[in-house]
């Protein structure tokens, strides 16, 4: 039985819960640690009820988790199961381990991580796999995957990894992208791809009305890597429109401001 922690609702203040990872810890040790709440600190045992077996590298929070912040950031093995909405910075700079989230989570979900796996069944913030401000490459690695919407900046900075989004994205997607794919389910915000250099942004629901007068537009294309994508996609479970697998697409290569070797695929409704 996997360690489980059950919000007590105790404080109001923010809580950096970096420290709380699937250690092999035990139940009594676990509920012992301190965190930071506010400019103060408290006992996890405070906080949280402390129930289940510690040691299985598998941890579960379960409660309004919104005062969390940095839950899982800088994870590198085990699982993380989270039963409600948390806050900010979930698996930043995550090296591997695996975190599902069964809610919706604040900003900077992913920001900069390196490998291991988000599931987000429900919506994120801003700045998905994105640079944190002031760095220079976001997401190196890994995979995000997001049932609900994105904020504004998903993917922002992007150097490799994999982000697909199943409801509407923000402003700015892949704004600055390096390299890695981008999959856009659903309405996309204006400008997707601006500045990018490299990588591959999938807009299933977008339009070329969408795409900035600096992406030249190549023609209708079928392209094999996609399908492969789409059934991996699939076989995780994740939505994917019913025309995904059929409609042929059109390719946009930009942004030619840049080096002009990103490309956008746009659905084409025409045919």
């Amino acid at each position: 039985m996997p360690l489980t922690l059950t919000w007590l609702g105790s404080t109001s203040f923010p809580v950096e819960a970096v420290g709380l990872r699937p250690d092999d810890l035990s139940q009594v040790e676990f509920a012992k640690q301190t965190i930071p709440v506010g400019n103060a600190s408290a006992e996890v045992g405070e906080l949280f009820r402390v129930s289940g077996e510690g040691g299985d590298g598998r941890l579960v929070l379960e409660g309004d988790l919104s005062h969390l912040r940095g839950l899982g950031q800088a994870l590198a093995s085990g699982s993380i199961t989270v039963r409600g909405p948390v806050g900010p910075r979930l698996g930043a700079e995550m090296t591997g381990g695996t975190i599902d989230v069964e809610g919706n989570v604040g900003g900077w979900a992913g920001a900069e991580m390196r490998g291991g796996v988000i599931r987000i069944r429900g919506n994120a913030g801003e700045g998905l796999g994105a640079a944190f401000p002031g760095s220079r490459v976001g997401m190196r690695d890994g995979v995000i995957l997001v049932d609900g919407s994105s904020g504004d900046d998903a993917g922002l900075a992007m150097r490799r990894g994999l982000i697909a989004v199943s409801g509407a994205s923000g402003k700015g997607l892949g704004r600055g992208m390096i390299a890695g794919s981008i999959f856009a389910c659903g309405p996309v915000g204006t400008f997707p791809g601006a500045s990018m250099k490299r990588g591959t942004i999938v807009l299933m629901e977008g339009t070329e009305a969408s795409l900035l007068p600096t992406f030249a537009p190549v023609g209708p294309v079928r392209p094999p890597f996609l399908a492969v994508y789409l059934k991996t996609l699939h076989r995780w479970g994740f939505r994917l429109p019913e025309t995904a697998f059929s409609v042929p697409w059109e390719r946009y290569n930009g942004d030619l401001v840049e080096t002009g070797q990103g490309e956008i695929l746009v659905r084409n409704s025409r045919n």
